[in-house]
């Protein structure tokens, strides 16, 4: 009966181990929303078909800095995850953070209901010349975010641009 006792308060404290592993981080925590150009990106995969919504106003990410928190664990890593926050500064890319499924992401009402539906699309220049004039040009249209991203192993930046509705 005492083994008994014993393989129960190791299967128990096996349980509580792996439950409590599971981090949570605050997505949007010690963020200076005052200076510069901010947006967020959040991509949903769990439907049959990609979405992606968008938050571009610094009032809103500052009002509700504390707003996000995902939970993640490591074992996380290791399989296709259905949705990803990203923040960007200045068209680069602050922060990023996948999440497993739906029920790991814990937004407030009062940011989730601020989200557009937003849509990508992708330029490629062929030079640096050809880079800076689409970027600047992209950079006056409004409800268009360009960001940068640097495609390996090609070491080219790409235009990726985020436009909402």
């Amino acid at each position: 009966m005492k083994v008994y006792k014993i393989i129960i308060l190791g299967f128990l404290v096996a349980i509580l181990t792996n439950a409590c592993s599971n981090d949570s981080i605050n997505f949007l925590d010690n963020r200076d929303f005052n200076h510069g150009d901010w947006l967020l990106v959040k991509i949903d995969n769990s439907k049959r078909k990609e979405a992606i919504y968008i938050i571009d106003d610094e009032t809103v990410l500052k009002d509700n800095s504390n707003s996000i928190k995902v939970k993640f664990s490591e074992k996380d890593m290791y399989t296709t995850c259905d949705g990803r926050l990203m923040l960007f500064k200045d068209g680069e890319i602050i922060a990023d953070q996948d999440y497993l499924e739906p029920s790991r992401l814990n937004e407030s009402e009062s940011i989730s209901s601020k989200y557009k539906i937003g849509h990508d699309t992708t330029i490629e220049p062929r030079d640096m010349n050809q880079y800076k004039i689409a970027w600047d040009s992209l950079r006056k249209i409004s409800k268009c975010y360009p960001t940068r991203y640097h495609a390996q192993p090609a070491d080219k930046d790409i235009i990726w641009i985020y436009k909402y509705e």
